[in-house]
């Protein structure tokens, strides 16, 4: 019965496009075995770049770039206010938050850039490499008109955080430590202090400055590291995240005028590794990719600066 059981999942798994019989039953442990979800399928990877495609991606980005200064950027900044060309970095606003918050915007970034240099015919290593270049080249030119604003600056730390995040996925398809963990992100809206905010650059203020409602993760798996006698034991999706946010305090008066009253909050939390799925095809791939970037709800500890409990952070309850 039992084998009859794993001979129907195989099965199942095969025709979804999800997994191979062979690797889903197998082992999963990445140092026995050559699967890894983000490598390209054999008959996906293009020899030679196609003129065409990349002339379109490359033209959809600038049209991209242009419409976002034109009706976003533009707007949003002080077009009507500018001065002299300075440097300012913002140690004090948000913790310093913030430049996980760059970090992730580099990450995102670099993932669609990938999928278009590859669509273009670039090789894999290729396309990681101008996507993550391509990522650090928005940050410099977006902080470049920050460095013209009258209430920001050029910030070196914002642009080498958002530069380094433009080469994560890089790191994660070359770099062996990133077999053991993954950065997330997680969003729910439990405050509305950056939201009562009288914000400079947008009256109503956009949700990726909304850093207390926002926590950022490192999520650890353990089944990579057992040795493989104690791998049956453990459930190999189940994983164990350490993530870090801010409380309300940092969008008070109080704090602006006397930096008190802010506080960094620290959780540990459950936390799901999807790619103990091991999807095979490429479109499952790209949806774990994507998928694991985000902490899903799961019980959660907060342990820092208080203790609380919660059944499926980042909802609180």
């Amino acid at each position: 019965m039992k084998n009859l059981y794993k001979t129907l999942l195989s099965s199942a798994l095969i025709c979804s496009g999800v997994a191979q019989a062979n690797d889903f039953l197998g082992p999963m442990n990445w140092r026995d075995s050559t699967f890894d979800y983000r490598t390209e399928d054999p008959e996906y990877i293009k020899d030679s770049i196609s003129i065409p495609k990349l002339s379109g991606m490359l033209g959809f980005t600038a049209a991209a770039y242009g419409a976002a200064y034109i009706f976003v950027f533009a707007k949003g900044w002080w077009d009507d206010q500018s001065s002299h060309f300075h440097f300012e970095n913002d140690f004090d606003y948000a913790l310093n938050i913030d430049k996980l918050g760059h970090f992730a915007s580099g990450v995102a970034m670099a993932e669609i850039l990938y999928e278009g240099y590859r669509w273009s015919g670039l090789s894999e290593f290729n396309s990681y490499l101008f996507a993550g270049l391509s990522a650090m080249s928005t940050h410099i030119a977006i902080d470049i008109k920050d460095g013209f604003g009258p209430k920001w600056g050029f910030s070196i730390f914002d642009v080498l955080s958002g530069s380094i995040g433009g080469f994560l996925p890089m790191a994660e398809r070359y770099v062996p430590v990133f077999k053991y963990v993954d950065l997330k992100w997680s969003y729910w809206i439990n405050s509305q202090a950056y939201y009562d905010w009288e914000h400079d650059a947008s009256g109503t203020g956009i949700f990726t400055d909304d850093y207390v409602n926002q926590t950022f993760w490192a999520s650890f798996k353990p089944y990579r590291l057992l040795p493989a006698a104690a791998q049956k034991y453990y459930p190999s999706w189940l994983a164990f995240a350490v993530g870090i946010s801010i409380d309300g305090g940092v969008f008070t008066q109080e704090y602006w005028d006397y930096r008190t009253g802010a506080h960094r909050e620290v959780y540990i939390s459950l936390d799901y590794d999807l790619e103990a799925l091991r999807p095979h095809s490429r479109w499952a791939r790209t949806l774990v990719k994507w998928l694991n970037y985000f902490k899903l709800p799961a019980p959660t500890l907060q342990v820092y600066p208080e203790v609380h409990w919660y059944w499926l952070y980042p909802i609180k309850f």
